[in-house]
């Protein structure tokens, strides 16, 4: 019988990671108000040298219940160096002691601080960029689709890594791939467990994102999957919701790869080819 996932070791901080010479980000840790009245701890990467630079809100991943700041460390520098963007990595609060819609929540925050604060932060204003991995992919176009239901700040693009679209465990890449590390179906069935309270709607579209009744209110999206993953036709099947309802929409497959090469193997050429493919889609639609 499987154990459920160490939440302790889900949330340990990741190692300290050194940039490659040259492409190293100025770093600043701050507290932004968050939904609830509570601070939320951010890490903002600037690239250096002086100048007026668009805004990336990234969410990590880990399940809504581990992972933080420091999991996309290296990538947060290299996308601020490389795009020429501001990347806020925002440590949203995690279940199961903030159950849905609480992460969703500090995520919207976050991109109302953003859009509230652009003169302060050196940013461009109305040039807001979502990002996400995994759970933190969800908590991005969750955060997009919110953001249109109430009005605003709206996002100019979302880029999704191996995002959670869906709870139904029912895509077929979900048994193809049901025992293949690091993420099993088994693993994603306790997440969802952990994330959604006591009672919720598994098909509310704030989660399900694949529910949503109107994809042509989304924002322009990058959707990268891996081949090898549970998630992988859910993230696919989103893009192509997005594609049918005429948002502009890539989605690449990264044939062979598993949940979360990009951080987990960034020394990989298919982990730099995605890395270039985010600094594209930045500098094409941001």
């Amino acid at each position: 019988m499987a154990t459920d996932p160490d939440l302790t070791a889900l949330r340990a901080p990741k190692p300290a990671v050194v940039p490659p010479v040259g492409e190293t980000a100025l770093v600043e840790d701050q507290r932004i108000p968050g939904a609830d009245g509570a601070g939320i701890p951010v890490r903002i990467y600037r690239p250096p040298g002086g100048g007026v630079f668009p805004v990336v809100l990234h969410f990590h991943g880990g399940g809504w219940v581990g992972g933080g700041i420091s999991n996309d460390e290296l990538r947060c520098h290299l996308t601020s160096v490389r795009a020429r963007v501001i990347v806020v990595s925002v440590a949203y609060r995690l279940a199961p002691e903030h159950k849905f819609p609480a992460g969703l929540e500090d995520a919207y925050a976050a991109l109302q601080w953003a859009a509230a604060n652009a003169g302060a932060l050196g940013a461009a204003p109305g040039r807001i960029a979502l990002s996400g991995s995994s759970a933190g992919g969800n908590l991005a176009a969750a955060c997009a689709l919110l953001s249109h239901r109430r009005g605003g700040p709206h996002a100019s693009c979302q880029i999704l890594c191996y995002p959670v679209c869906d709870t139904s465990l029912s895509q077929p890449s979900h048994r193809e791939n049901a025992e293949v590390p690091p993420l099993t179906s088994a693993m994603m069935a306790w997440f969802i467990g952990q994330y959604l309270p006591a009672g919720a709607d598994k098909a509310d579209p704030l989660v399900a994102l694949l529910r949503i009744p109107d994809f042509s209110v989304l924002p322009p999206a990058l959707v990268m999957t891996a081949g090898r993953d549970p998630l992988r036709d859910e993230g696919a099947a989103y893009a192509a919701k997005l594609q049918g309802a005429g948002v502009a929409a890539v989605h690449h497959d990264y044939a062979g790869m598993v949940h979360g090469f990009i951080t987990r193997t960034p020394e990989l050429p298919e982990s730099r080819s995605a890395l270039a493919e985010i600094v594209g889609f930045l500098n094409q639609y941001l």
